[in-house]
């Protein structure tokens, strides 16, 4: 059955407030407002939303980890870390670590051979909030393990601001898959707590537990200043699949919910952790690898080849999702590129169209799904453009982001059907003041 994201909706979507996660940081987390909506309008074309369910199912699991592993009594100094009681609530779900000891033990008995980690995310996994490199969660779980277990460890930092796991889904290959990781950390607070985004992590986990390697996969949880994350969609997905899942959000905000310390004390903003927030959260990914080590002897250490016949939660959407460029004709074929002659780049993004006034441009794009990655920005130039699939009714995409912290790349699902086939899209700018605009990438599937 094919589905279309209303002409209707999109408007609304492009009017929604900015709000949420976003700071002064370019990199910074993007609206939790603009991707609910987003999400809001997959949930109303794939069916009824579970979500209320799954986030009881969520609070039922932290509150008995709260209770196991109360909070401190009274006042303590986050500077000197986690609490050992903040570690063991942060491990909501330990799910199947085989894989993961069996890359520890691998790299403990073979010291001088090269473990791969990926750390795929957003602007929190990039390092925003931290005042150096050295504290990023990333980088002290780099030298955790050149403490702990090898000197050998290749490090990928694949976190780009302002993304989610829909975009990451889409990039996964390109920027994880790739490098052949042994551990991949996933992070992504700019998702919503919703069925959409637990489609998206859905087909990423499926992605990545499926290659030949057999990676460990951790999901990691952060949250924002008011306690919201999308650790709910994420934990369905994280037992699904018996994943490890760790929740910064469940380590800290117990906490200051307590009045033990505040939440100042570990972000400088309202979503990206400070030097205090990063190491803690590191704290929480390297307790449960130190568990395992400590362990070694006696843990699970051979992993299986994963099984495709498991039950995706989510139904797996997003199978074999890429990015679609000028250089992927066999997905994206430029058929007209018009007055989008510019080729589009902004961060890590790069082979796509952009204009400058105005026009249309055409594509045959062959897939079942079909997004688009584009610039929002805040010049004030960025128009509105509408996204026309076969004969199905329009989209409309508004590139304008004003009074906003940044210019970054927003990804939004278009089309959706059941079936793989090859269809027209016509893009034109709406007339009026603004007439430029970027198509950084398509998100094909």
């Amino acid at each position: 059955m094919k589905k279309i994201l209303a002409m209707t909706l999109a408007v609304c979507m492009s009017c929604m407030a900015f709000a949420g996660c976003g700071s002064s940081d370019s990199s910074s987390s993007s609206s939790k407002a603009e991707t609910a909506a987003n999400s809001s309008a997959a949930d109303t074309a794939d069916g009824e939303d579970s979500s209320a369910a799954d986030e009881n199912a969520s609070d039922s699991i932290s509150a008995k980890l709260l209770a196991e592993y109360p909070v401190n009594d009274g006042a303590y100094d986050v500077a000197q870390g986690a609490t050992e009681n903040m570690l063991a609530r942060a491990l909501i779900n330990e799910g199947d670590t085989s894989r993961l000891a069996e890359k520890l033990d691998y790299a403990l008995n073979n010291k001088k051979e090269t473990t791969k980690i990926c750390f795929l995310g957003d602007s929190i996994t990039a390092g925003s909030g931290a005042n150096s490199s050295t504290n990023q969660y990333v980088n002290q779980v780099k030298s955790w393990w050149e403490e702990n277990i090898s000197y050998y460890v290749d490090v990928t930092n694949a976190g780009i601001g302002a993304t989610d796991s829909y975009c990451g889904v889409h990039r996964a290959q390109r920027d994880c898959i790739s490098v052949d990781a042994d551990i991949i950390v996933i992070e992504f607070i700019n998702d919503a707590d919703d069925e959409f985004y637990a489609s998206c992590m859905d087909s990423l986990v499926r992605m990545c537990l499926s290659q030949e390697n057999n990676p460990a996969v951790i999901i990691l949880e952060p949250s924002c200043e008011d306690g919201s994350s999308p650790q709910a969609a994420h934990l369905k997905v994280a037992q699904a699949y018996n994943v490890p899942m760790i929740s910064y959000h469940d380590a800290v905000m117990p906490e200051i919910e307590a009045g033990n310390f505040t939440w100042k004390d570990v972000s400088p903003d309202n979503v990206h952790p400070n030097d205090n927030g990063h190491i803690i959260m590191a704290q929480c990914i390297t307790n449960l690898m130190s568990k395992l080590v400590a362990d070694i002897d006696n843990v699970e250490k051979v992993s299986t080849p994963f099984d495709p016949s498991t039950e995706a939660p989510a139904g797996n959407p997003f199978e074999n999702a890429s990015l679609g460029s000028r250089d992927t004709a066999d997905t994206v074929k430029t058929v007209d590129e018009g007055t989008f002659t510019d080729v589009a780049t902004f961060q890590k993004f790069e082979g796509g169209w952009g204009t400058t006034t105005g026009g249309t441009a055409e594509f045959e794009i062959t897939a079942k799904n079909i997004g688009m990655l584009y610039m929002k920005t805040t010049s004030g130039k960025q128009g509105t453009i509408s996204v026309t699939v076969d004969d199905q009714d329009p989209v409309l995409i508004d590139g304008n982001f004003p009074n906003g912290w940044g210019d970054y790349a927003k990804a939004d699902p278009i089309y959706s059907s059941d079936e793989t086939a090859t269809h027209k899209v016509k893009v034109e700018v709406i007339d009026g003041d603004a007439q430029e605009f970027q198509i950084l990438n398509w998100l094909v599937s």
